[in-house]
């Protein structure tokens, strides 16, 4: 019986693979083009075709026979004879083109599951030479877009869909600013507005227009660090061996002064890292990377920076000699071609030490051509910006109160957010997460042919390490402009428990993971000039095996505010879905 099971197994095996090797018959045959070459109509369709076949990453879950969309377009296409033709009725030509354009959203809309990709068409046709004629025309596809086409006006594009009325984040800001949080515990930062509500002192109000608080994170990058250079040596004196075989003089003194300079920065460094502000300021940024408190941070800067400008005087005085200097020896009329070239070479390698001193003391520096001034970020400089430009009240009122307890409730509002920065799962989302749980599950391309992907890999939220401490009521406020890192984050969120309530509407259901495009073709960026395609590296299900791109995340609570709802939100400050938000944290 084991014995028969086995040969039946085989068998199965067999007639898949066989089956499977059937449906790519046309991916076979296609794959092998070169989807640069495009020189008809029909070029243009079978590299878009064959783009997809190899590339997209939601063929298993499409609904849409893919063989048969090549089946029904392709003879279409064909039939087309005008393709980047002068000789040719123009009228004709721009027919075609609309047509094309007509096909190809066919094709994409309301069937395209994945709700990142992007495609742009350029149809060139130089047929076409009025003045109040195009020689080209260019569409842009996405899968939830709408537009009409008559024989008339051709293929007209009215843009993506919308399905419900939505409030504008400008609004909702505004009520929220002026009417419902308490003036003193505001934050207005970037994409940030927060603040603890006047009806409930222990409510935290965050609105996210976008993922980009990466932007506005103090992190170890960002506060450079000096090293003592005193251990690097000087530039080599056969670096000036060809200018002093022209000219010894020149040549010499030039060798003199570089040196000294280098030795002049050496002595900066050590002076800067022996003060007290330096260390002050070492010491504040410690505690901040052990504690997140910002007071002895923001407040050591100014000092430092001041410090360092008063110590860098003779450097930058005996440095900004040497361009002047070396600049009039090459302009010299006397300067031999031999001498400008070799004063010429030898600037650039002063450049160049300093820039790597600089560097290795986390000075920030850059060098522009010869001839032009370099232009200098340098220790003083960067630590004055950082002093006016950064935001310490973010963590002030938002990132410290959330760590240290102060907030009870949270109400989350990513509506029309639209996504962002991955990195700001690390940053931001974390901070609302308790426990290592499952929130969904990412596959990628291996390689060439429609089916050929990874297997369903999880991924898992971690606790920040100056997150909330315990579960709070959480409401997260999600539209159907929620998209991206809005949707991955509101299940990230999610997956810690029934402590948190989803409100609103479904959102967008754009979930693919983005990225450069991978070894393996995931995330295919190809632009041969007539096909531009954006098209995610990633597909993705959440933490219970389910698709939800071009679906998105479902709410606990559905509230879909009306357009007169929507249109009197700033006069009567009624906002249904903040509202419920409100009552599902009670």
């Amino acid at each position: 019986m084991k014995k028969i099971t086995y040969i039946l197994q085989i068998f199965i095996v067999l007639i898949s693979f066989s089956t499977l090797q059937s449906c790519r018959e046309d991916s076979l045959e296609i794959a092998e083009l070169n989807r640069t070459a495009v020189n008809s109509y029909s070029d243009l369709f079978n590299a878009f075709w064959d783009t997809m076949n190899n590339d997209y990453n939601y063929f298993n879950e499409q609904e849409e026979n893919w063989d048969d969309i090549y089946r029904k377009y392709s003879p279409k296409f064909k039939a087309f004879s005008t393709f980047n033709k002068a000789n040719v009725d123009p009228i004709l030509a721009e027919k075609e083109a609309n047509l094309a354009f007509k096909y190809f959203a066919e094709i994409i809309t309301n069937k395209i599951l994945d709700q990142h990709f992007g495609l742009s068409v350029v149809i060139p046709i130089p047929s076409v030479k009025s003045l109040n004629r195009q020689t080209t025309m260019t569409e842009s596809f996405v899968s939830n877009m709408t537009y009409k086409y008559t024989e008339e006006d051709g293929f007209v594009n009215l843009g993506r869909t919308q399905r419900n009325p939505r409030v504008s984040q400008r609004d909702v800001r505004r009520v929220m600013g002026l009417q419902k949080l308490d003036p003193a515990s505001i934050y207005v930062g970037g994409p940030l507005l927060a603040g603890f509500l006047k009806s409930d002192p222990e409510t935290m109000y965050i609105q996210l227009s976008q993922f980009n608080v990466i932007s506005h994170a103090i992190n170890d990058g960002a506060f450079p660090i000096l090293k003592d250079i005193n251990s690097l040596s000087g530039i080599n004196q056969s670096y000036f061996k060809a200018l002093k075989d022209l000219d010894n003089t020149s040549g010499s003194q030039f060798e003199n002064m570089m040196n000294d300079n280098l030795s002049e920065l050496k002595k900066l460094v050590s002076t800067v890292i022996a003060s007290n502000e330096y260390k002050n300021y070492t010491t504040a940024l410690d505690k901040f990377k052990s504690t997140e408190l910002v007071d002895d941070l923001e407040a050591s800067l100014t000092p430092l920076a001041n410090f360092t400008t008063t110590a860098k005087a003779s450097f930058d005085t005996k440095n900004d000699a040497v361009l002047p200097l070396l600049r009039a020896y090459y302009n010299n009329p006397s300067t031999t071609a031999g001498q400008k070239a070799a004063v010429n070479e030898l600037y650039g390698i002063y450049v160049k030490r300093i820039k790597s001193y600089q560097t290795i003391s986390s000075f920030i520096f850059s060098t522009t051509l010869w001839g032009i001034f370099p232009i200098t970020n340098d220790f003083d400089d960067v630590l004055s910006s950082i002093a006016r430009n950064y935001s310490f009240d973010l963590y002030k009122k938002v990132y410290n109160p959330i760590a240290n307890g102060k907030v009870k409730k949270v109400v989350l509002d990513l509506r029309s957010n639209g996504g962002g920065a991955v990195i700001d799962a690390r940053i931001f989302t974390e901070r609302f997460v308790t426990q290592q749980k499952v929130w969904g599950y990412q596959r990628t391309k291996e390689g060439n042919g429609r089916f050929n992907y990874s297997p369903w890999v999880p991924v898992e939220t971690n606790p920040h390490k100056f997150g909330i401490k315990q579960n709070v009521p959480t409401a997260i406020l999600i539209d159907e402009s929620s998209v991206s890192m809005s949707e991955i984050s509101t299940m990230m969120i999610k997956s810690q428990g029934n402590h948190v309530t989803i409100v609103g509407d479904n959102s967008a259901g754009g979930t693919a993971g983005l990225g450069g495009q991978d070894t393996f073709n995931g995330g295919n960026r190809l632009n041969n000039g007539y096909l531009s395609f954006y098209m995610p590296l990633m597909a993705f299900q959440d933490s219970n095996g389910k698709i939800v791109e071009a679906v998105g995340v479902t709410p606990d609570v559905k509230v879909i505010p009306t357009q007169t709802q929507v249109d009197q939100l700033s006069t009567t400050f009624i906002d249904p879905a903040y509202n419920a938000a409100l009552n599902a944290i009670k």
